[in-house]
């Protein structure tokens, strides 16, 4: 049975306990979605810097004009970015009577590549803010865009809360 070697504890595990070689893929997913939702979080916090550089380019009259809306930018930035980093995980604990199936764990990572997409749009919106601050252009409208898109993008994030916690349509396994 051990081949003329010694077999590390992962591998005596692997062949010994039932079920274990699936847990170890439960374990990895459960620490690949803790990644993605901390590099999706630091891409949305990284955008501050972008609306914090954008304000400061601003003089006079249009920087108080456009004040609040970079303000209310930047508080739903950092509500988001936390609603990011502290979702709801894509996983169950391997002793919870609903367990998360391999095929829901799909579905989810679906659902991220669609939020990753979603944030590529969102750094275009506040490129644009950059861009129509440093060439005058309509400030109050790309600040707009951008608050529009980081609301849908919320929303979004909803919808992946919604997707890991439904338990409606997650049965018992055992």
């Amino acid at each position: 049975m051990s081949e003329g070697r010694n077999l590390s504890f992962l591998e005596k595990a692997i062949r010994l306990i039932p079920g274990y070689k699936g847990y170890k893929g439960k374990e990895e997913r459960r620490d690949n979605d803790a990644l993605f939702r901390s590099m999706l979080a630091e891409r949305i916090e990284k955008l501050n810097g972008l609306v914090n550089n954008s304000l400061s380019g601003l003089k006079g009259p249009a920087a108080l004009k456009t004040a609040g809306g970079f303000d209310r930018l930047t508080k739903k930035l950092e509500k988001v970015a936390d609603k990011v980093r502290f979702a709801a995980r894509g996983y169950r604990g391997w002793f919870d009577m609903h367990k998360v199936r391999e095929e829901e764990l799909d579905k989810l990572y679906q659902f991220d590549v669609a939020l990753v997409e979603d944030v590529e749009k969102l750094e275009d919106d506040f490129a644009a803010v950059t861009d129509a601050v440093s060439g005058g252009g309509d400030v109050a409208g790309t600040l707009e865009t951008a608050i529009a898109s980081l609301d849908a993008f919320s929303t979004r994030m909803d919808g992946r809360s919604q997707l890991v916690v439904d338990l409606d349509n997650n049965t018992p396994t055992d």
